[in-house]
């Protein structure tokens, strides 16, 4: 299945690559292929095997401008021998100021999933602290991965300041369930096919950006949908002590901020960027085990922050394409909930994390990432990673 998913992929990209060069010769190009590489590299001196090359990935990005007003984008994204399409999305443009799209795509939710997290923008080679396998039994999808629905989105002049916006409807959340097909009140967002109810998530984000230059970006995100489903409850409802589980709301907020600047005084050019997230669940009742059923405050926060020094403007070749970065980040997951890190007593806690790194450009959208992570849990445990990944765009 793998061979024929690979095979099917040559095909494509061969076939866009023809359509490609017969609309060159004409001027009239409509189709335009990108996207990017990577290798990566992993040190963690406490494991058996302390050095492994842990990582690879190849993700085209397919562009193709149908007319003036219709555009269609997708990519393919393959990570470790996995294949999957990752959006696939139709837009059209009515005008300046408003665009409409319809399709798999990006969660505008956020800043990260949609602008930062594409491995030639991202100057880690890791991701941000979050809430994903490593954290949770299942990862939430928060804030990133792939939405089905559709969008309206745009940008409207201020003055001298912008404001842009991205507002959608799509399948909504999903309650996450254990081994034993119980809730647990873990939320999964990628429900792509929205199987568990007839309700649709509503959702946006407004960016600001205040000074005339566009040097700084504010922006304030929202969702909310019925994540639960009468079939859900074990009890089938007919005990007053358990939840309607076909009520059970998830709503989601965020804020970020995108901070550039160029400081003449050190020659060099400072990036401060971050992201805070915060997802509160209905109270509902969940089984602990076979016997015994609870309740929690289902509310959970994630953030990082990182700031990035290039000295850009400096004559020396080597060290203009430098950049240095820090990243801190947490992920709290709720308190009493039986899932989530664990202090020694039992009760939940933050988990956080230190990234100290180092990217050499040697494009625009290619080069050397390296880094030092290092995560703590409540529960004392620390574990210490040197991670490197090399990323070459297209």
């Amino acid at each position: 299945m793998r061979t024929l998913k690979f095979m099917m992929l040559g095909l494509l990209l061969s076939g866009f690559a023809t359509v490609y060069a017969q609309d060159a010769t004409t001027g009239a190009t409509k189709i335009v292929v990108s996207g990017a590489g990577c290798f990566g590299a992993v040190y963690n001196a406490d494991e058996d095997i302390k050095v492994n090359f842990n990582h690879y990935g190849f993700s085209p990005v397919f562009l193709w401008k149908l007319s003036d007003k219709l555009f269609f984008e997708s990519e393919i994204e393959i990570q470790d021998g996995n294949m999957e399409l990752e959006y696939g999305k139709i837009s059209y443009s009515l005008n300046k100021y408003m665009t409409f799209g319809c399709g798999r795509m990006l969660s505008p939710f956020g800043a990260y999933g949609e602008r930062w997290e594409p491995m030639f923008v991202e100057r880690f080679p890791n991701s941000p602290l979050r809430a994903d396998d490593e954290q949770l039994p299942d990862d939430t999808h928060l804030a990133w991965g792939a939405m089905m629905g559709l969008d309206v989105r745009g940008g409207i002049p201020l003055g001298s300041a912008k404001m842009n916006y991205a507002l959608f409807i799509s399948n909504g959340p999903l309650l996450y369930k254990d081994e034993n097909g119980r809730p647990t009140g873990l939320i999964q967002y990628e429900n792509l096919l929205d199987e568990n109810n007839t309700n649709k998530e509503l959702g946006g984000r407004i960016g600001i950006l205040p000074f005339s230059n566009s040097s700084l970006e504010i922006g304030f995100s929202g969702k909310h949908g019925i994540a639960g489903s009468a079939s859900d409850s074990i009890m089938n409802l007919t005990d007053s002590s358990y939840s309607n589980y076909a009520k059970i709301g998830a709503t989601a907020t965020a804020v970020d901020f995108n901070y550039v600047k160029s400081i003449p005084e050190l020659s060099s050019v400072i990036t401060v960027r971050g992201q805070y997230t915060s997802l509160t669940v209905d109270k509902a009742d969940y089984y602990l085990n076979d016997s015994t059923n609870y309740s929690f405050d289902n509310s959970q926060q994630n953030y990082f922050a990182q700031f990035s020094i290039r000295p850009a403007m400096v004559k020396s070749k080597l060290f203009k394409n430098l950049e240095f970065l820090v990243r801190y980040g947490s992920l709290t997951a709720p308190k009493d909930a039986a899932w989530g890190a664990k202090d020694l007593n039992g009760a939940g806690g933050a988990v956080t994390r230190l990234d100290l790194g180092l990217c050499y450009w040697f494009s625009w959208r290619s080069g050397l990432r390296v880094a030092y992570e290092m995560t703590s849990r409540p529960d004392g445990t620390k574990t210490n990673e040197l991670l490197a990944k090399f990323v070459t765009g297209f």
